[in-house]
């Protein structure tokens, strides 16, 4: 995933703590490092909120400029440099309003993204790597489930195997030790990627499958965490993605899943890591559950939650709130206006630690209805 991030200015001892890099106290665009994803952080000083994201698809690059991802992207790190750097300096050139993007991209190391799939394919999924999209797999045969086991040392196991040989070929070939961490991800999400269809109907029936599906899910997750501190002295944000969690009943979150976000909570309170949480759902009927985890650092909410509700009953987080990209597409730049100004208007007195987050643009987005968010951003009183 693509992160092109127009950010307030504040002070860089905040920025750095919200960024995966060590930002030179300088306003530059720049970007960082957080092993599937690159952020672009464009300072802006005149923003009325914490911060605005915009990400673009895969298909968004390959029809606008005949960009190619596909395995080429993932395991050509020197072709990955390269189009990083493309997509940098053309961002800053269609949209410079947005402060976003670079006309002279610095050289940094950036990661191979193996987007949702880097637990399924840990696991033995076949995973497909579109020219346009982002990674997918194939589920897990169910005679192959019962066999999963978390390695001792997930570095030698494909896909991390692989990331961690591409982070010592451009330490080397750049000269530049930059900062890394295996991609984490959210014990049902992972679940649901590995076992298909099948998982929630195996999860309610309490199925042998589901419950090892859900352990190895856990698993995983734990060892990624525990690396990320020991091996890569990691110490930033750690996010959770809870995805599935709205396909599933809050009690059912509640009963069979919250512990296990909770014994997260819990590893990176020791190691004293920031933890984040991505629930791209409704939020209002999981909030109670989520009020649960003693502290969230960081939480990111659906497109259509209670922003309001969000920002009150975590005054110790910062809210991200997810645009959509649909309504962004197909709207007029007028509704945009009306439709952001009402999100600005309903959390006036949290601006200070709200940020927007547009994601997924697609081929056919007006750039005039992207750049509406940010005038919107920009003029807010």
């Amino acid at each position: 995933m693509l992160e092109f991030v127009v950010q307030q200015a504040f002070p860089f001892s905040q920025l750095q703590d919200i960024c995966c890099f060590k930002p030179e106290p300088t306003y530059v665009n720049d970007y960082g490092l957080f092993d599937e994803v690159v952020m672009w952080y464009g300072v802006n000083d005149q923003l009325a909120i914490y911060g605005l994201t915009y990400n673009f698809l895969p298909s968004w690059w390959r029809q606008n400029y005949g960009l190619t991802f596909g395995e080429r992207i993932v395991f050509d790190p020197d072709y990955r440099l390269k189009s990083y750097r493309f997509m940098e300096r053309t961002v800053h050139e269609r949209f410079p309003v947005l402060h976003i993007g670079s006309p002279n991209p610095p050289t940094r190391g950036i990661l191979p993204d193996f987007g949702n799939t880097i637990t399924a394919a840990a696991a033995g999924c076949e995973v497909i790597y579109p020219i346009d999209n982002y990674p997918w797999n194939h589920h897990l045969p169910a005679e192959r489930i019962h066999s999963l086991h978390v390695p001792v040392d997930i570095s030698q196991t494909f896909p991390y195997s692989e990331i961690k040989s591409q982070v010592e070929y451009l330490r080397s070939k750049l000269g530049l030790d930059f900062p890394v961490a295996f991609n984490s991800r959210g014990v049902l999400n992972d679940a649901m990627l590995i076992g298909g269809v099948d998982f929630f109907t195996q999860l309610a029936e309490k199925d042998p499958h589901a419950v090892k599906l859900v352990e190895y899910s856990y698993g995983m997750l734990h060892s990624v965490i525990q690396y990320n501190y020991h091996r890569w002295q990691y110490k930033e944000r750690t996010f959770l993605t809870n995805c599935a969690v709205m396909m599933v009943s809050p009690t059912m979150y509640q009963h069979q899943f919250l512990t296990y976000d909770q014994a997260v909570e819990r590893l990176l309170a020791g190691y004293g890591t920031s933890f984040g949480l991505h629930h791209c759902g409704g939020f209002e009927r999981y909030a109670p559950m989520y009020r649960q985890l003693n502290r969230l650092d960081w939480i990111e909410i659906g497109w259509g939650s209670d922003l309001r509700l969000a920002l009150e009953l975590f005054p110790e987080a910062t809210v991200q709130l997810i645009l959509s990209a649909v309504f962004v597409a197909n709207a007029r730049r007028g509704e945009v206006r009306t439709k952001i100004m009402e999100i600005l208007d309903s959390s006036r007195s949290g601006w200070h630690r709200l940020c927007l987050s547009m994601p997924d643009v697609e081929y056919g987005t007006p750039d005039e209805n992207l750049e509406e968010i940010y005038w919107c951003c920009k003029e807010a009183q």
